[in-house]
């Protein structure tokens, strides 16, 4: 029996995180690739449920990170707390992954979870992360699932 190949990846998600980018005028770029989340990070998940499969797409920084970003996304009107700021972003990221991948259209967009000082993850999930700089602030895109049996 063959496996298609999931329409979900990070290849999509990191699209995705670029359009929510481009919307606000703010060049993404890819610095590395890694299959673990670092502690120390905060941020948050949002989930990404079907019938089949379900996503977690995450997107951590460090504080100094999240006041870069906030003056990014807010402009003039920034000053919002730093879970504000990423529960935001990644839920932005999320609906842009929906709206780009047919499969991911068909999932129900879940609420943002913050996260503070990384992220306990389970041995039977798969983590794909990028280490991406938006604009000019580094930040973690992470996408887990979990793995198949």
């Amino acid at each position: 029996m063959s496996h298609r190949t999931p329409s979900v990846t990070l290849s999509t998600l990191i699209a995705s995180v670029t359009a929510v980018g481009q919307a606000s005028r703010v060049a993404c770029r890819v610095l590395a690739y890694r299959e673990s989340v670092p502690s120390g990070s905060s941020g948050a998940f949002v989930a990404l449920v079907g019938e089949q499969r379900s996503f977690q797409i995450g997107l951590l920084s460090d504080p100094l990170g999240w006041q870069s970003l906030d003056a990014l996304v807010q402009g003039d009107a920034g000053g919002l707390a730093e879970a504000h700021v990423a529960a935001r972003l990644v839920t932005l990221t999320a609906r842009a992954l929906q709206a780009s991948v047919p499969e991911a259209a068909a999932l129900t967009l879940g609420l943002p979870l913050f996260v503070d000082d990384g992220v306990a993850i389970g041995q039977d999930t798969e983590v794909r992360a990028a280490d991406i700089v938006f604009g000019q602030t580094r930040a973690l895109l992470v996408l887990l699932e979990r793995r198949r049996r």
